[in-house]
Formats: structure tokens, C-alpha cells, sequence
């Protein structure tokens, strides 16, 4: 068992996206996946590093074929639980696999209209990992397809662990912190990364940048102001976040950035 999977055996990946922190991410992404999906008819989605299914489940709907795809075990299994809640039409329409990103191995090419790759670059430390888990997810994705690939951002990490824990002189101390304030990613379980890493990722690739939004901004700082909104409030900053989400002066300082990227 390695590291990912053990982490993610005592980690509640059902609960992440339904605090209200939480639900600001989920929601924006919805948002911008939903356009994409408009384009095509009775689409197949790939999610790459689908966790317990907060992506997968839900789009089954708009979906002829979903095939879910994540590393850890354990996740796939309280994915097929929560898909056995579902009515059969819905559950015939999902296929899940044990997979690296970095190599789908089964997994034919030019088979998704829309490819998900929100949670593999939260774990690949080094350049060459997340190349190639694009590499593969433009691989398995028809040209005109469209990749939605999401990243951990540096700043947030800083700020809200570094400062607000006060570990930021130990980390410094300790060479987990370059004197650029840049997080050093090797052999730990969270991946960052800044605005230039995620240009890294995608230069020289057969793909095309239709948008960079954030998908949850502010809230991730914010989360007691959040919880407590009333639930008209809390609905008119998630429709504030998708109106700035893609502000080119916010995004660096978001928890999260999503990428999204036309197959050439």
C-alpha cells in the first residue's frame, strides 16, 4: 500500500465536498463542467481520481457512459456504495477502475468527450508525474474533448498553514520552504503549485486553455464567516464566486485553480 492509499483510507473524501467551504468548490466546478457537457450529446466522461464519487455520480444523468477511475481501493469501494443507492438505469451507466493516472493501463484511446482530473495533481510532486498523467488523460480523450484538470494552489498552503498554524519558521528551518516561499513538494502527500507550474504542465501538449477559474476563491479563508450565512446568503456568494471565478487578479491566492483544456 502506498502512501496516497493510506492517507485516503483515514480520510473522510465523502464529507470534503459538502461543508459549505466544501460546496463552493464543488458548486463553481459544476458550473463550468455543465457548459462543457451542453456541447455533446450523451457524452462519455472520464474521471480520473474520481474519489468516492462527488463528480462521477451526479453526472451519470447527463451521461451515456461514465467511467470512474482512482488509485485508492478504498475509494472505489465507497463509490460503488453510494452508486448502489442509485436506480439501475443510472448505476448500468458506470464503470469503475483501479488506475494510476499516470498510466491507465485498459483504458482505450479517443474514448471521452469530457475528462476529469481533479484530485492526481493534488499528489504528483514533480513536473514529469503531472505531464504525464495530462499526457494519458489527452490520450483517452477525442480530439475537441475537453480535460478539466484541478491543482492545489501554493499561496493558500503558505497563508493558512504555514502562518495560521505557525509552522511557516520550522518549515523555513527545515528546507520544507524555499526564500521564494516556495513549497517544496518531494515525498509529501499534498502537491502546490503556482501559476507557472501550471503553465509547465501544459506547454508543448496537443491542448488549448478555454479558461483558468477558481473554484472556490476566498472560501477556504473564510469558513466561519461561510457557516454563518443564512442559506440565501451562502447561496448568493456561490453565485458571486462563479461570476468572479475566472478574474485573473484572484487566482493565485484560491485553495484551488481548474484548468480547463481543449484537445487539439
Amino acid at each position: 500500500m502506498n502512501k496516497i492509499e493510506e492517507f485516503y483510507n483515514k480520510f473522510n473524501e465523502d464529507k470534503r465536498l459538502k461543508t459549505r467551504h466544501g460546496r463552493v468548490e464543488y458548486e463553481v466546478t459544476m458550473h463550468y463542467i455543465m457548459q462543457y457537457i451542453d456541447e455533446v450529446s450523451s457524452p462519455t466522461i472520464v474521471d480520473i481520481g474520481a474519489g468516492a464519487g462527488a463528480y462521477s455520480l451526479p453526472l451519470l444523468e447527463h451521461a451515456n457512459q461514465v467511467i470512474s477511475i482512482d488509485l485508492v481501493r478504498y475509494n472505489l469501494g465507497r463509490l460503488r456504495q453510494n452508486a448502489d443507492k442509485l436506480e439501475a438505469d443510472l448505476k448500468s451507466k458506470l464503470t469503475t477502475y483501479k488506475r494510476d493516472a499516470r498510466k491507465l493501463r485498459d483504458i482505450d484511446s479517443d474514448i471521452s468527450d469530457i475528462t476529469l482530473l481533479l484530485g492526481p495533481m493534488y499528489h504528483l510532486d514533480n513536473l514529469d508525474d503531472r505531464r504525464k498523467a495530462l499526457s494519458e488523460a489527452i490520450r483517452i480523450t477525442r480530439t475537441g474533448g475537453v480535460i478539466i484538470v484541478g491543482y492545489i494552489m501554493n499561496e493558500y498552503a503558505i497563508i493558512m498553514h504555514g502562518f495560521n498554524e505557525h509552522t511557516i519558521l520550522s518549515d523555513i528551518d527545515m528546507g520544507n520552504v524555499d526564500s521564494a516561499f516556495k513549497i517544496n513538494n518531494d515525498g509529501e502527500i499534498y502537491s502546490f503549485a503556482r501559476l507557472e507550474d501550471i503553465e509547465d504542465v501544459i506547454r508543448d501538449m496537443s491542448v488549448k486553455r478555454e479558461v483558468l477559474f477558481a473554484p472556490d476563491g476566498a472560501a477556504n479563508y473564510m469558513r466561519p464567516m461561510l457557516n454563518s450565512l443564512s442559506e440565501e446568503e451562502f447561496e448568493t456568494f456561490i453565485q458571486y464566486q462563479t461570476k468572479i471565478s475566472a478574474r485573473q487578479e484572484l487566482l493565485g491566492a484560491s485553495a484551488h485553480l481548474v484548468d480547463v483544456l481543449r484537445v487539439n
